[in-house]
């Protein structure tokens, strides 16, 4: 019976001392910051949200708040919360812009806003705007960064769906017999992303809408 009571009193008694050993210092924002990085690594986001808002709030002065704004950026992306990844990274480069780490930041605010806009053309772009503009304050600073190459793949992404949009307008004018709307949505493709397939769309398209307007001028 002795035996028996051992041999589960000693498993008992180990894992309490255990415990008492991963005790964190609550004064030791080094510590904190550990045990909040082990919180994300559980995927326990919630709670690592509060520890690092915690070191923030707690040890304002100290180089672990930095690291502590970054990683609530962070884990709010790994979640595909990508308005309040943005945020925070943008609050990173505000209140460290001097930090190692700014690069990392400024990209990650153009990669949150790539992925937060929607798929669709049709829809909404204002997030792929606020990301192109984002993305090139990242590469015009730190152009050969080790993220510059993806945000450069990004940005000729978020040119080709801002100039499909354009020209979803311009022929959406064009159909209607809306000339003079049309125009300048076409204008625009051929000068903000002359590059891309759309700008020969939209030359062809504009040469179709000049003719009708001109029509229309000689009755």
């Amino acid at each position: 019976m002795n035996k028996f009571l051992n041999l589960i009193v000693m498993p008992i008694a180990f894992l309490l001392v255990s415990c008492s050993s991963m005790k964190v210092d609550e004064n030791d924002p080094a510590s904190l910051f550990k045990e909040a990085e082990a919180e994300i690594q559980s995927d326990h986001y919630i709670i690592a949200i509060d520890k690092l808002r915690a070191i923030k709030n707690k040890f304002p002065y100290s180089n672990y708040a930095a690291e502590a704004q970054l990683r609530i950026a962070d884990v709010h992306f790994i979640q595909d919360h990508f308005a309040e990844a943005s945020a925070n990274y943008q609050i990173f480069t505000d209140l460290h812009p001097k930090n190692s780490k700014v690069a990392y930041a400024m990209f990650r605010i153009g990669k949150s806003l790539f992925k937060d806009a929607p798929g669709l053309v049709e829809r909404d772009l204002s997030p792929l705007k606020k990301s192109l503009s984002a993305y090139q304050q990242f590469l015009n600073r730190f152009p050969t960064a080790t993220e510059a190459p993806e945000a450069t793949k990004d940005v000729s992404e978020i040119r080709k769906r801002l100039a499909q949009k354009e020209l979803l307008i311009g022929d959406f004018y064009f159909r209607r017999e809306l000339y003079p709307a049309a125009k300048p949505r076409y204008e625009n493709i051929l000068t903000q992303y002359p590059d891309t397939a759309e700008a020969q769309m939209a030359q062809s398209q504009l040469a179709k809408t000049n003719e009708f307007l001109d029509k229309t001028k000689d009755k």
